[in-house]
């Protein structure tokens, strides 16, 4: 992957792997809808509303490929978390597990930042990283809901 298509600047890291609290969440949510990831959140966005908010969802065939999902989304979350300037622009939303599908969004707190950014999961950079975890961008159910002016 080069460079600079990694928006993640995931080139040469390892993506860390499921601890044993993450473990338990993830088996919970074999049988029942249980929060596996918290939210990627700025404080100053606590007292905003965002502008829009996109819903993802994606449902696997196997676990192992859920799995790999599960830990790339950590680590983008972690990633976000340590560059507060991004999480003013957006934030992802909790991360749920049901059955064999992930549920996850991003808030968009600049409506311009929406509008450029909304359907960056088709680019190049964010297929690379879905076939990661064996997706494409179709695998991907999404819905943007405009919730404000901003």
């Amino acid at each position: 992957m080069a460079i600079d298509s990694d928006i993640l600047n995931i080139s040469g890291e390892l993506i860390p792997e499921i601890g044993p609290e993450l473990e338990k969440l993830l088996e919970r949510g074999k049988t029942k809808r249980t929060k596996i990831l918290d939210p990627a959140e700025h404080p100053d966005n606590a007292r905003r509303k965002p502008y829009a908010v996109t819903k993802v969802s994606i449902k696997f065939d196997d676990e192992r490929s859920l799995r790999k999902c599960v830990r790339l989304l950590r680590w983008s979350d972690e990633r976000l978390r340590a560059r507060p300037d991004q999480l003013v622009m957006w934030e992802w939303n909790i991360t749920h597990r049901e059955g064999m599908s992930i549920y996850f969004g991003v808030a968009w707190y600049d409506r311009e930042f929406f509008e450029k950014r909304k359907n960056a999961f088709m680019e190049p950079s964010h297929t690379g990283y879905f076939s990661m975890f064996g997706a494409k961008a179709e695998d991907f159910k999404m819905e943007h809901v405009i919730k404000g002016k901003n």
